[in-house]
């Protein structure tokens, strides 16, 4: 998606203005020197707001064998006013070698004025011989991205401590601080190393900065010469090709986990347009580019930091407020659960499948089914935003189902409907188990069955769907040591499984890999406390009278068999079987799908598609 911002005539950029794009965001001290004031301050939008945030300077975040005393520090801006901000970690510029985070503190204040928390972090610095002969110390590539890795790291763990909310972090940074922000977003190795996962990034705004470190050193070889790419760019990242791929966002295309927002200026737009480019070559879906073009790189700078109205600001404030967790939370003895609602009406409790994912990749369907009645839609205990909060290290079905009962009180409903989806409709049987009164209606969609003996003969149907290349890949998978690379790569290799119409291959694997995380110790645990308490169901589902719509596919990875064995078992169901339809029913037989639940849930009678 691109935005293209008009307000000037467009001029044509020439490569060799290029050349100065990080040299220009080291200001004088004197234009961007600031005083260490606390307090309140008015900023003028379409409505002045008095807001009142807290400063607080100088913070180390990391204090390991090769700490450095100055760099290794950061400026929070905290606002008093609004309940758990979403916070932005913000990279300064100065083409690697230059800057301060001391020289954002009014950037920082701007954002926070609109109610965004901000963490200005420092990192070292490498030589900058290039502009200033005397500096020669300094390091290289990748200690910068290190660095910034440590700080999210520290940024994340210390959230309720500060007030924020740790679901909500969005990397963002000018120049320089933009290619590291984006590199820290699409290579995940370096938030591994530091105990975190790249999936803990809610999104990332790199602000006109270059995200092809090869191409980068090509234009200074060019037009300024081997001096120039060897004393700025090689001294930054070295002097192998290999090492200037390795340090380039670009590299990482097929990393598509975190939504991005690039804004580029005039001198940036060239460096911009490379990784526009190959987002779309990747079909990278979540990364839109805004073209600002009526500033120049000192100029963007300038209107984000000290302009008191800012419509490119407001832009940026209003992608962190669209794209951040929009859950809100029960709290319970040992899980903060989140939850979402959506649409008036009659509840419907949705429940995903796993166990150990979370609810995220059911947002629209859970807005499909919200037409006339309120979906609630919320992360099983442990994945996603539903945080453990007690130190308890163990997660089980009984626990679970009490959650959506407490969650069911909470907001206040007697009666509810309730629909899950392959482990998800195992999930509401348990629930139907045991607090059978509080079920009006309940769908089973391509569910698991009332017991566990279903699953070896599953784990055969979706192997048998595989190549022998595709099944000798997922067994090499263990020597895959990041964990959100290995699933990515196994969502990759099983989604033609999950399907009968293998044009969907791509889609399932994009929605499996990206658009939802798997918890595989979330997993271990639930299946293990099924295993242990002989997870079994059928007697108590014999006595259960309530209406059941059991909806499956014929070519499902779970076999047809076990619906027409739950079907046989309750008392009340009706069995619909979906014709060349795998797991998804709503992606390969829409109309039958999701006709025959909502006459299911609306009280009509329904005909069997």
């Amino acid at each position: 998606m691109v935005l293209d911002i008009f307000l000037a005539v467009i001029v044509k950029i020439k490569i060799g203005l290029l050349k100065i794009l990080f040299v220009l965001t080291v200001f004088p001290l004197g234009i961007l020197g600031c005083t260490q004031l606390a307090g309140s301050m008015t900023v003028l939008t379409d409505k002045p707001v008095q807001r009142d945030f807290q400063e607080i300077y100088d913070i180390p975040y990391y204090e390991g064998a090769d700490y450095d005393d100055s760099k290794h520090r950061l400026n929070l801006f905290i606002p008093n006013d609004v309940d758990n901000p979403p916070m932005m970690l913000w990279i300064h510029g100065g083409a690697w070698a230059f800057g301060d985070r001391k020289d954002e503190t009014e950037l920082a204040r701007k954002f926070t004025g609109q109610g965004i928390a901000v963490a200005v972090v420092g990192y070292r610095l490498s030589p900058g011989t290039w502009k200033d002969p005397k500096r020669t110390q300094g390091i290289q590539h990748p200690e910068h991205i290190k660095d910034v890795a440590r700080a999210f790291a520290w940024i994340y763990d210390k959230a309720s401590k500060y007030g924020y909310d740790k679901h909500a972090i969005f990397v963002s940074g000018y120049s320089a601080g933009a290619h590291l922000s984006a590199l820290l977003a699409m290579d995940p190795s370096y938030l591994a190393k530091e105990g975190r996962s790249i999936r803990d990034i809610k999104g990332a705004i790199p602000i006109a900065g270059a995200y092809d470190i090869e191409a980068y050193y090509d234009t200074h070889l060019k037009y300024n010469g081997k001096a120039m790419a060897e004393n700025h760019v090689a001294a930054v990242f070295g002097s192998t090709r290999k090492q200037l791929v390795q340090a380039s966002p670009t590299t990482y295309m097929e990393n598509q986990w975190i939504p991005m927002l690039v804004v580029s200026e005039t001198d940036s737009y060239e460096y911009t347009r490379i990784l526009e480019r190959a987002a779309k070559k990747a079909a990278y879906g979540n990364m839109e580019f805004l073209h600002v073009r009526d500033k120049d790189h000192s100029g963007l700078f300038r209107n984000l930091a000290f302009s008191e109205k800012s419509g490119y600001r407001d832009k940026i404030i209003q992608y962190i407020n669209k794209n951040r967790t929009g859950y809100s939370y029960l709290f319970r003895n040992d899980v903060a659960l989140a939850y979402r609602t959506f649409g008036k009406g009659e509840p419907l409790f949705l429940l995903n499948g796993g166990p150990g994912f979370p609810s995220h990749h059911f947002l629209d369907l859970a807005r499909k089914l919200a037409d006339q009645r309120t979906v609630v839609l919320f992360d099983q205990r442990g994945t996603g935003y539903s945080s453990m909060i007690s130190g308890r290290t163990s997660i089980d079905m009984s626990s679970m189902v009490d959650d959506l009962e407490a969650l069911r009180k909470h907001l206040g409903y007697g009666q509810i409907n309730l629909m899950g989806h392959s482990f998800g409709g195992m999930y509401a049987m348990a629930y139907a188990a045991k607090y059978p009164d509080q079920i009006k209606k309940m769908v089973l969609s391509h569910s698991g069955g009332m017991n566990l003996g279903f699953a070896p003969e599953t784990n055969r149907r979706l192997q048998a769907r595989l190549t022998d290349a595709e099944r000798k890949a997922l067994a090499e998978l263990t020597k895959v040591k990041d964990p959100d690379v290995r699933y990515k790569y196994r969502a990759r290799l099983l989604a033609g499984g999950y399907v009968f119409d293998q044009e969907l291959k791509d889609q399932v694997y994009r929605g499996l890999a990206f658009s939802t995380r798997f918890y595989p110790k979330v997993h271990s645990m639930v299946w293990r406390d099924m295993q242990r308490n002989r997870f079994d169901l059928s007697g108590k589902m014999k006595r259960f009278n309530k209406p059941v719509l059991i909806i499956q596919g014929d070519n499902d990875v779970i076999d047809p068999k076990v619906g027409r064995a739950s079907h046989a078992i309750f008392p009340n169901s009706k069995l619909v079987i979906l014709k060349d339809c795998a797991h998804f029913g709503w992606l390969e037989s829409p109309e039958v799908y999701f006709g025959q639940i909502l006459t299911f849930l609306s009280g009509h009678a329904a005909n069997a598609g």
